[in-house]
């Protein structure tokens, strides 16, 4: 095998870790979101949060081949974290979709950095 079919190799492994890195995380926040709203009540809150990690997970599986995609995820990081600073502002339910939209791109961004395999 020569260096550009082991670096071709490597980079498809590595984009295949990171998305089903990214749609087991999907599918659990989904199943925890569906599950706070059911319950109702204080629960909601909680559905909230996990609602607000739909969109950095989406955006990570079209990013998941691109080569700037860390970069990407790092810069959106920064812009939800910027959005919390005005906390007098925000309602219970914006607090709540901007700190899950704000792990879930840190999960994203850690694990684009570093690939960890949490299968084994």
């Amino acid at each position: 095998m020569n260096f550009v079919e082991l670096y071709e190799k490597v980079i498809v492994e590595t984009v295949d870790k990171f998305a089903v890195f990214v749609k087991k995380r999907a599918a659990g926040a989904k199943k925890i979101e569906l599950s706070a709203f059911k319950k109702g009540q204080f629960a909601i809150l909680t559905g909230y949060h996990f609602a607000g990690k739909v969109k950095p997970y989406a955006d990570a599986l079209r990013k998941a081949s691109k080569e700037d995609r860390a970069d990407h995820f790092k810069s959106k990081y920064k812009d939800v974290h910027a959005q919390l600073k005005d906390l007098d502002s925000l309602t219970q339910k914006e607090f709540q979709m901007l700190t899950g939209s704000l792990e879930a791109y840190g999960e994203v961004y850690i694990q684009s950095k570093t690939p960890k395999d949490y299968d084994k």
